[in-house]
């Protein structure tokens, strides 16, 4: 009876200790109130939304324009996510792999740091090895709504809370010709962690062969 009273005791204290740091961590708090970081696996999905085009920096500070980066490639992903999300980490190591395997005839990468602190992001970019660009939109947790990312999931019926990952896929050919407004009207979209078979199956058919 002592002996299950002193768990019991020990239990209760360790719980109070991890309460709080759970609150000043997303991915703690996720992990702690729900099953966040299960994967998320979700389809590529082809739909009509308005996708702007936008110049941001680099994790490390270097301006990065869209239009500019897609002038020489056939298809991009754009890939939203959040440096302390594990499902976004997760699915980093395939977006890294498609970029590695299909770079050379034409696909394009771009990480859209949301919500995250500098830190958090360098892991994120140290962990995968990440060489394509990573730049920032916001870098606080409170601006979740005030992103286009939110927009964006949210017209693609993305009900997460957080939304990371959330991947936009646009062909080369669907974007306006003048840089700044509106990219593109017509994209992809998955609203999760992108399949790897499947995308690598889309991305075979998009890019076809190397002087179509």
């Amino acid at each position: 009876m002592l002996i299950r009273r002193a768990l019991s005791s020990i239990a209760m204290t360790a719980g109070l200790l991890l309460a709080p740091m759970a609150g000043n961590n997303p991915a703690a708090r996720s992990r702690a109130t729900s099953p966040a970081s299960d994967p998320e696996p979700a389809p590529i999905v082809e739909r009509k939304l308005d996708f702007e085009d936008f110049t941001l920096k680099t994790y490390d500070g270097r301006p990065f324009n869209l239009h500019d980066y897609a002038g020489d490639k056939r298809l991009i992903i754009v890939s939203y996510i959040a440096g302390w999300c594990e499902n976004s980490n997760r699915n980093a190591h395939v977006i890294k792999r498609l970029y590695d395997k299909y770079r050379d005839r034409g696909l394009g990468v771009v990480a859209v740091s949301e919500y995250s602190k500098p830190e958090e992001i360098a892991i994120y970019v140290n962990r995968i090895g990440a060489d394509f660009p990573v730049v920032v939109e916001t870098d606080r947790l409170k601006a979740r709504k005030e992103s286009s990312h939110y927009r964006y999931r949210k017209q693609a019926g993305d009900a997460r809370k957080w939304g990371t990952p959330f991947h936009v896929i646009i062909g080369t050919r669907e974007i306006e010709r003048a840089r700044g407004g509106i990219l593109a009207h017509h994209v992809h979209t998955v609203s999760g962690e992108i399949i790897e078979a499947e995308a690598e199956t889309f991305i075979e058919q998009h890019l076809g062969g190397k002087d179509d």
